[in-house]
């Protein structure tokens, strides 16, 4: 069998009613700053970027409710349930092979997408995205990223201080009424390295249920 292609936490999806307070909140409670990120053409959402060393947090908001679209739509559910979590991304640079491997294993899926916006400063970031699970089903499975640019100007690489000091997300803990059978779909579909820095536990709700971040003073959870 080839090799899997390597995936890892690219991003985590946290809905707020409105970028800056969002921002505002997220460097009062944990001591994280958000820098501005920008628009998502035709979705009808913003966003502001926390950078973590590899990987990121997004603060994401429906900033235009004219461009209807399932990512506004989900993000105005995760609000509307009190949540804070809308989902997160898994990242690739082998995106194809991925899809290729995973339909070959029985698993359905439908095409990739393309995706774009641009920053502040001019310069556009693009990307491919697959979906995993319907954008309507809550559950532990990340969608897919390959991101189609080079890697200074992953939106991780954006050079922040936070007043905590925070490094990296050490862990996404993950939630399911059956953790045992998710955290085994987790793995089958994405592999042990994605699995063990993604954990699933017992929960009501399933998804994302909490970040861990590594700061010089310990980790900070955010949930």
């Amino acid at each position: 069998m080839p090799e899997r292609p390597r995936v890892e936490i690219d991003h985590v999806l946290i809905a707020v009613p409105d970028l800056t307070e969002g921002a505002r909140r997220m460097e009062g409670t944990y001591g994280l700053r958000a820098v501005e990120g920008g628009r998502h053409p035709g979705v009808g959402t913003g966003n502001m970027i926390v950078p973590l060393g590899a990987s990121y947090l997004e603060l994401i908001a429906v900033v235009d409710p004219s461009e209807a679209s399932e990512t506004a739509a989900r993000i105005a559910r995760t609000l509307e349930e009190g949540r804070m979590f809308v989902t997160w991304a898994a990242r690739t640079d082998r995106l194809a092979e991925l899809r290729a491997q995973l339909r070959n294993s029985g698993i359905e899926l439908g095409e990739p997408h393309d995706g774009a916006r641009t920053r502040p400063d001019g310069v556009t970031l693009r990307w491919r995205t697959l979906t995993l699970a319907p954008p309507d089903e809550a559950g532990v499975l990340p969608f897919l990223i390959e991101w189609r640019v080079p890697p200074e100007q992953h939106p991780a690489a954006t050079p922040v201080a936070h007043p905590s000091g925070a490094r990296s997300i050490r862990r996404l803990r993950l939630g399911d009424p059956n953790p045992a059978e998710a955290a085994r779909r987790l793995e089958r579909l994405l592999g042990g390295e994605i699995a063990a820095v993604a954990t699933v536990e017992a929960a009501e709700t399933p998804g994302v249920l909490a970040v861990e971040v590594d700061t010089p003073a310990g980790t900070v959870v955010i949930r």
